[in-house]
C-alpha cells in the first residue's frame, strides 16, 4: 500500500510538473515603432502618426483602451486584432503653447494579452 501511495504521488507529481512547463500562446501585441520623433515643428502644429500593431498569437488580441500622458494628445484605436493581422493606432497631438519646449507625450495600450498588459508608446520632437 506504502508503494502505490508512493507511485501516486510522484505521478501526479510528475504531470504537475509537465503542466506547469506547457503554455497557451494566447493573443500577443507587437509594435512596429513604438517611438516616433516628429522633429522640430512650430507652435500650434497638429501632429499625427499611425502605430502599426499586430497580433503573432493564435488568439484575438482585446484592446482594452488606450490612453494618453495629455490631453493635447488622442487615439483612435481598433477594438480586436484578429491572430496574423495588424491593427493602426492613429494618434494626434496639438502642439500649441508649448513653443520652446520638448514634447515627449505617451499613449498606453491595456490589453488581454498576459505579461503584456500595459503597452507604452511614444512621441516626440522640439516645438518651436
Amino acid at each position: 500500500m506504502k508503494k502505490l501511495s508512493i507511485k501516486i504521488i510522484l505521478t501526479v507529481g510528475i504531470l504537475w510538473m509537465a503542466g506547469a512547463g506547457m503554455s497557451y500562446a494566447g493573443s500577443d501585441i507587437a509594435v512596429k515603432e513604438p517611438v516616433f520623433s516628429f522633429g522640430s515643428v512650430t507652435d500650434g502644429t497638429q501632429i499625427s502618426h499611425d502605430f502599426i500593431i499586430s497580433n503573432p498569437g493564435d488568439d484575438v488580441l482585446s484592446i482594452l483602451r488606450v490612453g494618453t500622458s495629455c490631453r493635447c494628445t488622442v487615439a483612435d484605436y481598433p477594438k480586436t486584432v484578429a491572430p496574423g493581422k495588424t491593427g493602426i493606432i492613429h494618434v494626434k497631438a496639438d502642439t500649441s503653447g508649448y513653443g520652446g519646449r520638448t514634447f515627449k507625450r505617451y499613449i498606453i495600450i491595456r490589453t488581454n494579452v498576459q505579461g503584456k498588459e500595459s503597452v507604452k508608446l511614444q512621441i516626440e520632437g522640439i516645438v518651436q
